[in-house]
């Protein structure tokens, strides 16, 4: 399999290295050990690439991946050759923003489905842009690999029970449990007169 990227905004890498300093220098609240422990100048950065969002109204309107929204640009932050965060851009008003930089388990497991890709038989010899596809409402992401006939996308943990993590879906297959999942959320919230619902 071919990972390729989209073309970044000039710039984005010299948005995000003071950020990653700064948090070096700080050590706040929900730092992982792995990027507590790493220095600046051992920081490694992925390529960029963009992150999608379907919301529930989309699924529930029967909204496929054609119609999900670019979001967040996302660059995976490597020390010692191991994944140890995800740093994120946003476009605002045509200039770059750092946005967020998650320490969990989003990297990680971004690169073990990425892993699982690879050795996947029915992604051998294709050329696949590297995404990410979000579902807040649903709590789903998705390693999204974007292919020019097809897409194949690998939810990532943690994961609703109705959806296995690290195993190949299609597009069609994907949307087959997000779509009810999503039906049945909106007519709970919709149906919802107390104003609470979720909270």
């Amino acid at each position: 399999m071919q990972l390729t990227y989209p073309q970044a905004p000039a710039g984005a890498v010299q948005q995000l290295r003071p950020a990653l300093q700064a948090a070096l220098q700080t050590q706040g609240f929900g730092i992982n050990r792995a990027f507590a422990r790493a220095r600046a100048s051992s920081l490694n950065l992925s390529q960029g690439f963009r992150g999608y969002a379907l919301s529930l109204d989309d699924l529930a309107n029967g909204a496929g991946l054609a119609q999900a929204r670019a979001a967040d640009w996302h660059y995976l932050v490597f020390a010692g050759g191991v994944s140890i965060a995800d740093a994120q851009l946003s476009e605002v008003a045509g200039h770059l923003e750092f946005s967020a930089l998650n320490h969990g388990a989003l990297a990680a497991s971004t690169i073990s489905a990425l892993n699982l890709a690879e050795q996947a038989p029915a992604l051998q010899g294709q050329s696949c842009e590297l995404r990410l596809l979000f579902v807040a409402a649903l709590q789903v992401t998705a390693l999204w690999l974007h292919g020019a006939d097809s897409d194949v996308l690998i939810p990532i943990e943690p994961v609703p029970g109705n959806l296995a993590a690290q195993q190949l879906y299609s597009e069609a297959a994907l949307l087959g449990v997000l779509v009810p999942a999503a039906r049945q959320a909106k007519a709970l919230f919709d149906a919802d007169s107390s104003g609470t619902l979720g909270g």
